[in-house]
């Protein structure tokens, strides 16, 4: 039998290998290193929680037919959230669960899809407001919220 400890150096392990393509993937954009979930505020935690339910009212939806669009729809609804530049991303990791990056122009949302998956989950950097992006079966919502 593993020990939890052995299990937990394994998957640390294996984290540590997958933050290495993340890194390596992030053209374009600054990587100012991983912040843990204690470093979040309570209520971005539960508003993640509340737009996970089935029954929550995307603030935005997109068709997924139009996947070439989709990338400049994340980035508007971002930008009219106030999201700014630097800001934080959910990574889905459990020792490396938040990108601490800046963006710098169009196409950051393309370079974060495909470095961390099209549910985005994204904080600014002063941690007042959050926007996410979830691909469902036919679309893409879009929440928003704030403290």
């Amino acid at each position: 039998m593993v020990s939890r400890e052995l299990r937990s150096k394994l998957q640390r392990r294996r984290e540590e290998e997958q933050v290495s393509t993340i890194t390596e993937s992030l053209s374009g954009l600054r990587n100012f290193g991983y912040v843990q979930d204690d470093e979040m505020p309570d209520w971005v935690r539960l508003k993640v929680a509340e737009w996970l339910r089935s029954d929550s009212l995307p603030d935005s939806r997109i068709d997924d037919e139009v996947e070439g669009q989709v990338n400049q729809w994340i980035e508007k609804f971002a930008g009219d959230s106030k999201i700014g530049k630097r800001f934080y991303c959910r990574t889905g990791l459990l020792f490396f669960p938040w990108l601490d990056c800046e963006v710098a122009g169009g196409g950051w949302a393309r370079v974060l899809r495909q470095a961390i998956g099209n549910d985005l989950v994204m904080v600014s950097h002063d941690k007042s407001l959050s926007v996410a992006f979830f691909q469902e079966e036919y679309e893409y919502l879009a929440f928003y919220g704030s403290q």
